[in-house]
């Protein structure tokens, strides 16, 4: 509007066959027409990342942390494998402890000791 009001009236000029004209146009050009709008705005649009979400600190760190945990190499695979052997060592250890009891001073030592001590008395 600001600009009609500067523009001088004479050079404002409308065609007169235009006006009160109506358009005439079949459904089948319409959905065309729509389809392509529609086709154009998809394609500007980008897809949205999906936001991480978290709460307090170190959020890069927990990131991190996380990626690592899927990472196996071969010194987790043998971390595996080593607890595997020291709980079936364990299982074992039990089994034969359930049927003999001895009263040395090594075994009073471990059953008095803490527990977080007791695997250094195997």
């Amino acid at each position: 509007r600001a600009l009609l009001d500067k523009l001088d009236h004479n050079m404002i000029t409308l065609n007169p066959e235009e006006i009160g004209g109506v358009e005439v146009s079949d459904p089948m050009r319409r959905q065309e027409r729509l389809q392509d709008i529609q086709a154009a705005a998809n394609a500007k649009l980008k897809p949205k990342k999906e936001k991480k979400k978290k709460r307090g600190r170190s959020k890069i760190q927990t990131q991190l942390r996380r990626k690592q945990q899927n990472v196996i190499d071969s010194q987790t695979v043998k971390l595996r494998e080593a607890r595997e052997k020291e709980k079936e060592a364990n299982q074992a250890g039990a089994a034969q402890k359930d049927g003999e009891q001895d009263a040395s001073a090594d075994n009073e030592e471990a059953a008095n000791a803490p527990a977080a001590l007791r695997r250094f008395f195997q």
